[in-house]
């Protein structure tokens, strides 16, 4: 957005103002892309190991009843 040399930061900011709602759902937002950024990081790094099946146990124990 290119903007006219005449206009001052201080204009720009009067006609961006945000209410207090709108600066926590900003907020909100950004605080949940985060952790999604962060766990994406740690389940990268910090992998599961694969699920063992036991053979024994395949079947469950609700099919004896």
């Amino acid at each position: 957005m290119k903007l006219p040399e005449r206009w001052q930061w201080e204009e720009l900011r009067q006609k961006l103002v945000l209410t207090p709602e709108e600066k926590r759902v900003i907020l909100f937002v950004v605080a949940a892309f985060l952790l999604g950024l962060g766990t994406k990081c740690y389940r990268d790094t910090h992998p599961r190991p694969p699920v063992q099946l036991n053979k024994k146990h395949l079947h469950s124990h609700k099919s004896e009843r």
